[in-house]
């Protein structure tokens, strides 16, 4: 395993990088670098651990940190997991949101007990890490395989050739490293979050900027189709406003359906089938819950509104960008609004009758295969 310090002051980490090279249960790798060597390091030593130092220092008589810059070129460039090893950890922990690959650890006493301590509870999550970027390069690696030939009978230029090799290649990756057989997704893999396009998208969850992420009435999910909605690379709009349901609690919104009051030892056995397998039942799409960021809740498919399109996205705006549907459940939004919205309105009819109609007829033909032949 690969553990790179970045550390103006080498002396200080010996101890702990001591203590790796006698561990017999993991064989350990490390280098020790400055701050400004941090990006040609990570490219050349490839490390599964950073350990960081944070120091605050005197610039223009106010204190300033150094070493927040190789925090983001670590997270944002290569991640993986990060040890904040200082004497001040906070400098980092009070800038940037929890995450549960960065930990941190104090410099002092017993502190290097405390860093081998975190690097072995990483080491799982390190292990798996590295099996996922495996298994994407061999991906990949197949997916220009296979789209390099057509690439080549389709274009004479070689900057068109690499080009779509490149383009095509990442889009078969996408397909490739979808759900893959034997797999159940956990509910909350509905989601993109944050969203990837930076276009508003049909399945775009919406929040009201003044609203509470725990509260399903604050929410929004946005109906309009995304092709009339793409404001990007020189498009524009095809819409002035963007159609949206309005969201509610899960339990309000079976209170909407056929099921009414129902009890929840009732509830129980419907909820696998039709409602859930199904993905929406009646007027409600119901939506699974995303940890500190989106309840558990249900969009009502008939209480809808109009959301004028300047009032979305900016840090002014009314309604912020939560998270985007993955597919094929942004396909499953637009299908059970038209199960909705397109459904005919039909006459009452003599349900009794028909259903007795349909029974004799079944009951004939049970009768002619049970009849001996002649």
């Amino acid at each position: 395993m690969n553990v790179l310090f970045i550390e103006d002051q080498p002396q200080s980490v010996e101890p702990a990088i001591r203590r790796l090279r006698r561990s017999r249960k993991t064989r350990y790798n490390s280098r020790v670098v400055g701050f400004q060597e941090t990006e040609r390091s990570i490219d050349e030593f490839a490390p599964d651990i950073v350990i960081l130092d944070l120091l605050e220092v005197m610039e223009a008589g106010d204190r300033e940190p150094t070493g927040l810059a190789q925090y983001d070129i670590v997270w944002n460039h290569l991640f993986c997991p990060l040890v904040v090893y200082s004497a001040q950890p906070e400098i980092a922990t009070d800038r940037h949101e929890p995450h549960p690959f960065v930990k941190a650890v104090q410099k002092g006493r017993d502190s290097v007990t405390q860093l081998m301590e975190t690097i072995g509870d990483l080491k799982p999550h390190v292990e798996a890490l590295r099996e996922a970027k495996l298994h994407v390069r061999h991906q990949f690696a197949r997916a220009l395989r296979d789209v390099a030939p057509y690439a080549f009978r389709s274009f004479q230029s070689k900057a068109e050739v690499s080009e779509t090799i490149v383009r095509s290649g990442r889009r078969r990756l996408a397909a490739m490293m979808d759900t893959q057989p034997g797999e159940t997704l956990a509910a909350w893999e509905h989601y993109l979050c944050p969203p990837l396009s930076g276009d508003i998208q049909l399945g775009d969850l919406l929040l009201r900027t003044e609203g509470a992420e725990n509260d399903p009435a604050s929410f929004r999910v946005v109906l309009t189709p995304s092709c009339d909605l793409v404001a990007s690379e020189g498009r524009f709009p095809k819409v002035t406003s963007v159609l949206v349901a309005k969201c509610c609690s899960i339990k309000k919104g079976i209170q909407l359906t056929s099921l009414g009051d129902i009890s929840v030892k009732k509830l129980k056995s419907r909820l696998p089938s039709p409602i859930l397998t199904q993905g929406y039942f009646e007027t409600i799409l119901p939506l699974p819950s995303l940890f500190g960021r989106i309840p558990c809740m249900a969009a009502d498919l008939q209480e809808l509104a109009l959301i004028p399109l300047e009032r979305i996205g900016n840090e002014n705006a009314e309604f912020k960008r939560i998270a985007s549907m993955d597919s094929p459940f942004r396909e499953l939004v637009a299908w059970s609004y038209m199960q909705v919205a397109g459904r005919p309105g039909l006459p009452d009819r003599d349900f009794r009758k028909w259903g007795q109609e349909i029974l004799s007829e079944c009951g004939k033909e049970e009768e002619q295969r049970e009849e001996p032949d002649h």
